[in-house]
């Protein structure tokens, strides 16, 4: 017999509904003296990082999305956590392309001149905003799945 995957359990989220209003939810999460802030603030914050999206047929969103979210948030579940609590974001480059961003600003702080294989293939600002790009576009396809 497998063992079950962990879950976040709170008897409050346990006791809603299939699909739950922002109300509930918040109510059920934080308590009633915070929910309003929580809606106002944090679920905007939350909502990019993959948090259940609303359900219009529903009236609602699903409650058991809610429940594997906050596993995954706080790392309760195997594998990677989705955000870690009040920590920054930072853009995957890559050891090569750091490496290279490195040696390249390094260069240029020394007064070396900067031998270009290709226009624009040794701008730091150039390969940083191309990086960001693919990891946007990576984290889009991976919240669509």
């Amino acid at each position: 017999m497998t063992p079950e995957p962990k879950t976040v359990t709170s008897a409050a989220l346990d006791r809603l509904p299939l699909f739950a209003t922002d109300l509930q939810i918040a109510i059920a999460v934080v308590g009633k003296q915070n929910a309003s802030r929580w809606k106002r603030e944090v679920l905007p914050v939350l909502e990019p990082r993959g948090f259940p999206r609303w359900d219009p047929l529903h009236q609602g969103r699903p409650v058991p999305l809610v429940k594997q979210f906050y596993a995954l948030y706080f790392g309760i579940t195997h594998g990677f956590t989705l955000a870690n609590p009040g920590g920054q974001e930072k853009v995957w480059l890559g050891k090569r392309l750091e490496r290279k961003l490195e040696d390249e600003e390094r260069r240029r702080a020394a007064g070396e001149d900067v031998v270009e294989l290709a226009p624009g293939t040794n701008d730091p600002k150039k390969l940083r905003a191309i990086a960001e790009y693919r990891a946007k576009k990576a984290s889009e396809f991976c919240s669509r799945r």
